[in-house]
Formats: C-alpha cells, structure tokens, sequence
C-alpha cells in the first residue's frame, strides 16, 4: 500500500474539488480537506478495501461537512452557491429567475430522503461513480444507479411542481 504521504498527493485535489463541490467556499473546504485526512489517517485500519481510496475519503469528507453543517445549522448549503454565482450573467431579470431556480433545486435536494441525497450529491458535485457509491454502501452498482436515478427523478418533479 501506498504511504500516507503518496495518498494525500494522489487524491488531495480530487477529494478538495468535491468538498468544494459540496460548500461553495474555498476556505471551509480547505478546512474540511485538513480534517478529512486527519480522520482518514486517524482510522486507516478501518478502510476495508470494498471502495476506491477515493471514494473511502470523499465519505469521510462529506461526513465532516454534515458535521460542521449540524454545528452551524446551516444545511440549505449544498454546494449551488457557486452555480447561483455563475447565474449572475444576464439582465437583472434573468438572473433573479436563475438565482430563483436554483434556490428551488437546493431546497429539493436538502428535503430529499436518504440514501437519495446522500447518492445525489457524491454523483452529481462529487464525482464519484455509482459503481464507487454502492460499493461503499455494500450494494450493487445497479443499486446506485436506481437511486441516483430516482433521485434525479424526485428533483425534477419537484422542480416541475414549483413552476
């Protein structure tokens, strides 16, 4: 196996692009990257191989966000704050429309059940694979593809509704 050192340079930027993914903030996801490898290292006996390193730290790392999200209860937070920023182009109109949408969909996401929005978010802002997602979970790949499709399936109804 490959030294610490060699993990943290092989994933630190992957694994701090989903936190940034996740938070919208480059300074709380360099935070949260500090603590995900902290907790990573502090339990590497743990990993049990059925997931990609990877995926063992962007786990770790979303655990670490919902944390901080719980501390500071400030869980309507899921990562749209830099698609609202890219909104901003346009007239004054089209960009409160955009911004509008956008609240909708962070709202849906934040009141989806899990496993839903925990499968959601991993895919859609983190990257990671559904074959990596049910691994972690100690199901199927064709189970992660059910749920993040259902999933895509509550959000856009919903958004539907809202219009």
């Amino acid at each position: 196996m490959a030294t610490f050192q060699e993990i943290y340079e092989q994933f630190g930027r992957p694994v701090y692009r989903f936190l940034l993914s996740l938070t919208g903030s480059s300074e709380e996801s360099e935070e949260l990257l500090q603590e995900t490898f902290y907790q990573a290292f502090l339990h590497i006996d743990r990993f049990e191989g059925r997931c990609s390193v990877y995926t063992w730290l962007c786990q770790i790392g979303k655990n670490a966000w919902l944390k901080e999200c719980r501390r500071r209860s400030r869980f309507d937070r899921l990562g749209m704050e830099g698609m609202e920023a890219r909104a901003a182009k346009g007239t004054p109109e089209e960009q409160f429309v955009k911004k509008e949408e956008y609240r909708r969909i962070r709202e849906t996401i934040k009141e989806l059940e899990e496993p839903y929005r925990e499968v959601f978010i991993m895919h859609l802002f983190g990257g990671v694979s559904l074959k990596e997602i049910a691994a972690a979970h100690g199901k199927a790949e064709s189970w992660g593809r059910v749920t993040f499709l259902r999933a895509k399936k509550k959000v856009a109804e919903a958004v539907m509704d809202m219009r």
